[in-house]
């Protein structure tokens, strides 16, 4: 394995834990009848969204598209896949908009149904774990497939950044959902 699939698969193994947390904070949504049950945390969720729309959209999603980019240079690997691949990441930027309008909303004191806004992350959880799986099935076993030499002319083509939340000093904006991952 390559530096570049590494990353590409860490990136992957940390942003399901991200979810994991999302996940929790759904479920919540169907015990906010009951008394003395926890409450979903809106300032918990606005850090998992501002995590998942930041950093895969900023360094993940750009290192993936620089992989692409290379096997479509080199014709090597499935292009459909890639393809398909790259219209998720358009539909998940939409998805990831509309779950983010509805907690701006929220976060301004607008209504928003709990019923609307618990089906709408649910349907944006669901979309990311399935696109993280599509993607390793088929367009990670072409990465895989690189030697070093293509690895780090793809790592090159890109910005590198530490991950904001499991980097060795985490970001201070992230202290909450940092616990909460901690707690896992």
């Amino acid at each position: 394995m390559t530096k570049l699939y590494d990353q590409l698969k860490e990136d992957h193994r940390n942003l399901v834990k991200v979810l994991d947390v999302l996940k929790r904070q759904i479920a919540l949504y169907s015990t906010r009848e009951e008394a003395g049950t926890e409450k979903p945390d809106i300032a918990l969720i606005l850090d998992v969204m501002d995590y998942i729309q930041h950093y895969p959209d900023r360094f993940h999603h750009p290192l993936e598209e620089a992989c692409f980019d290379y096997l479509d240079e080199h014709k090597r690997g499935d292009a459909v896949a890639r393809d398909a691949i790259r219209e998720e990441h358009e539909a998940l930027e939409h998805s990831a908009s509309k779950v983010r309008t509805l907690l701006n909303a929220i976060n301004l004191g607008e209504a928003v149904p709990l019923d609307r806004l618990q089906q709408t992350l649910d349907q944006f959880h669901s979309l990311q774990l399935n696109h993280l799986k599509r993607e390793e099935k088929t367009v990670f076993k072409d990465i895989n497939a690189l030697d070093d030499a293509a690895s780090e002319t793809i790592l090159d083509r890109v910005e590198h950044r530490q991950d904001p939340l499991f980097a060795d000093v985490a970001n201070q904006q992230f202290n909450d959902l940092i616990r909460q991952l901690m707690q896992q």
